[in-house]
């Protein structure tokens, strides 16, 4: 792993894209789900920042999508995953800064500035997945790649305070390759993280759970149908939706739900980046997704029913600009975060961080 830790280098797929970091993390799912032939994709909406995203900005509402989404460009970053913090006044993502650090970082949701450094460089090595407290106190970023040696460097879940940036490791967290994450806060107004990993006994893909505070990690699901889940989302009534980009035989991501232990298909077909974003919606009705089109090569938010399984495109992104990443809600708002990296054929660094809102 110390040389996965050199410098940053650009490949394809959003984890790949960066060659060390990718080996860093264990090289998960490292590509976005395939394109089919003849087969449109879904994305997240993608651009470079500045003039050029604005144009992926608003949809058409869609069947059952309510009023038109708008994007907003944010700041452009090499970047893995968004969430807005709970009031949707700030967004923090996890990506790599010019200097080649992987860190998590903090732009405003009004955009109009630069990303800030919250946190960067170690312990800090392949931070994959991020997601915010239900009280914004905190962010809690997963990280595949950390740890000590004497768990291979199997990954580790760190709390980051805000806004100080005061980063920890969380105690039960290391060793489990986590990936995707989501924070939900339980009936005992403690905070919950679920997030996408494997077991660190037998090293089968599933989803776990473990107290923000620290503690036991307990399987929620694993083993098959999951290859290689990373996105999740957390229903208020306790269901866990998980995307894995590897789980189809032609190579398309799956959405999992699952309820009670008992894991179903929700969504088939779908092509995301990875880590596969996706989010629910304030009433649980709908789940947005981040996928591409492949025809055109942009990235698109698609919303599916939860209910019905029934998609709508509710956004395009800029054409020719199509590696999605994570995606995430405002805890208070109906107000999402998600990003989009890329090559262009000029092999270089470009992406952006975009916010998603009605």
């Amino acid at each position: 792993m110390t040389e996965a830790r050199g410098d940053f280098r650009r490949s394809a797929g959003v984890l790949c894209a960066v060659a060390w970091l990718a080996a860093a993390a264990g090289n998960p799912g490292c590509s976005r789900a395939k394109d089919a032939p003849g087969q449109t994709v879904a994305s997240s909406a993608s651009g470079t920042g500045g003039a050029a995203a604005a144009s992926g900005g608003g949809g058409g509402g869609g069947a059952a999508g309510g009023a038109p989404y708008a994007i907003t460009p944010l700041a452009p970053a090499i970047a893995l995953d968004a969430t807005p913090d709970a009031g949707a006044a700030y967004v923090y993502f996890t990506g790599v800064d010019e200097g080649g650090r992987a860190g998590v970082f903090r732009v405003s949701a009004r955009g109009g500035g630069s990303a800030a450094a919250i946190a960067a460089g170690p312990p800090l090595v392949a931070p994959l997945g991020i997601a915010a407290s239900a009280d914004g106190g905190r962010v809690f970023v997963a990280d595949p790649g950390a740890g000590s040696p004497a768990l291979d460097d199997a990954g580790a879940l760190f709390a980051i305070d805000l806004p100080g940036g005061a980063l920890a490791p969380i105690e039960g967290g290391e060793g489990l390759h986590a990936r995707g994450l989501e924070v939900v806060r339980g009936a005992d107004g403690e905070d919950r993280l679920v997030f996408s990993g494997r077991d660190r006994e037998d090293g089968q893909p599933g989803v776990f759970a473990l107290p923000a505070r620290g503690g036991e990690a307990t399987a929620l699901a694993k083993g098959s149908p999951l290859v290689d889940p990373s996105g999740v989302a957390v229903a208020g009534g306790g269901d866990v939706f998980v995307c894995d980009t590897l789980a189809s035989p032609d190579g398309t991501a799956t959405i999992f739900r699952i309820e009670d232990g008992f894991v179903s298909p929700l969504a088939t077909g779908l092509h995301a980046g990875y880590p596969c974003g996706l989010a629910l919606t304030r009433d649980d009705a709908a789940l947005l997704v981040l996928t591409r089109d492949a025809t055109r090569r942009a990235a698109e938010v698609v919303r599916i029913d939860v209910a019905s399984g029934a998609r709508a495109t509710v956004a395009t992104g800029a054409a020719g600009h199509d590696e999605p990443g994570g995606l995430h809600r405002a805890k208070a708002a109906d107000v999402f975060a998600f990003v989009d990296a890329f090559v262009d054929d000029g092999a270089q660094d470009e992406g952006s961080v975009f916010l998603l809102s009605q």
